[in-house]
């Protein structure tokens, strides 16, 4: 019945008409103990269709890429790392609240409303991304953020009907920077 009910709010008129922009807003690295932590804000929002698939325990999975390359002058840039991290946000039913779970790590924490699970995704602090040992002294490093919203996770009846949804497939641009590493 859940599924039904989340099929009836993804063919409503809320989940196609509204259009949401999906960016990383800010990013940057610090180091610490040994390796750089990412620190980076999205800004992106749900359409009413897509929270209210989340309530009814359909789980969405934000992905965020990262590549770390080393730019050399007369060659192409040099990829020293690459990283796929992933959170899973999901309603619990039992406990009536909203967990969000680092796919990398199994870290979990639980949220009271969506709208407090959303705001923490937007956040992400203290992301280990690269060993300092990787690091060339004197070389100019670049970082390279990209976030997107997965629809995998889906049921295989859900996923077909949201693959002509634009709003569950946001993905933002590349955020690149150029940090003194």
């Amino acid at each position: 019945m859940a599924w039904l009910v989340a099929l009836g709010c993804l063919l409503g008129p809320a989940a196609s008409a509204q259009s949401t922009r999906f960016e990383v807003r800010s990013a940057y690295v610090e180091p610490a103990d040994r390796v750089f932590e990412l620190n980076a804000t999205l800004n992106f929002d749900l359409p009413e269709g897509a929270r209210a698939a989340i309530r009814e325990g359909v789980p969405m999975t934000l992905h965020l890429e990262i590549v770390v390359k080393r730019q050399r002058n007369y060659w192409l840039d040099e990829t020293v790392a690459t990283l796929d991290q992933g959170y899973e946000l999901a309603y619990r039913a039992l406990s009536e609240r909203y967990q969000v779970r680092n796919l990398n790590s199994g870290e979990q924490a639980s949220y009271a409303t969506l709208d407090a699970a959303l705001d923490a995704l937007r956040v992400i602090s203290r992301l280990p991304i690269l060993d300092q040992a990787l690091v060339s002294p004197n070389r100019r490093h670049e970082i390279s953020v990209r976030g997107s919203l997965d629809v995998r996770t889906m049921p295989d009846a859900l996923r077909f009907v949201l693959f002509w949804s634009a709003d569950w497939r946001q993905r933002s641009e590349w955020y690149t920077w150029s940090p003194q590493l």
